[in-house]
């Protein structure tokens, strides 16, 4: 049975304990069903012992072919903005945002494999940058820039 680190009321309201929970099936279950919303959480900065659901996506976003796999992604947005697969099963990105941004994306992915280990919120950022269809990689609909999600991502990445 594993457990997981989580924040509990102490005997004062203002007082936060840090203590080991078991982690049920269910907890599993509502970590990978609410991935999309616990990385939103993360990469705003809530702390992952905040609910055992939070600890089991940080754990999981931190797992060593976590951020390989992120900044693969990003190497092949890279690469079909500029030399497009018309075959690929995946969602078209903005190319004309991609190839302005193109020199802070490959910052970022290189900042994914690099030998200091990435904070959990960067990699949820990241994450989310690569796999939400309505954020700035895919939609111009939104408020931010392409760029200075990037940069916010590759800035989050830093464990302060």
């Amino acid at each position: 049975m594993t457990s997981v680190l989580v924040t509990t009321r102490a005997f004062a309201p203002h007082a936060d304990l840090i203590e080991p929970r078991r982690v049920r099936l269910r907890d599993r279950i509502v970590a990978r069903l609410r991935a999309n919303s616990l990385d939103r959480a993360l990469a705003e900065g809530v702390p992952p012992e905040r609910t055992v659901a939070l600890a089991l996506r940080a754990r999981r976003l931190v797992e060593p072919g976590t951020a390989a796999a992120l900044a693969r992604a990003l190497q092949r947005v890279l690469h079909d903005a500029v030399a497009p697969d018309l075959i690929a099963a995946r969602m078209p990105t903005r190319r004309d945002a991609v190839r302005a941004a193109a020199g802070e994306i490959d910052d970022l992915a290189r900042r994914l494999v690099a030998p200091r280990p990435p904070a959990v919120a960067g990699l949820a950022q990241t994450n989310l940058l690569v796999t939400d269809g309505t954020g700035p990689l895919f939609s111009s609909r939104g408020t931010e820039s392409l760029v200075s999600a990037v940069r916010r991502a590759r800035a989050a990445l830093e464990i302060r």
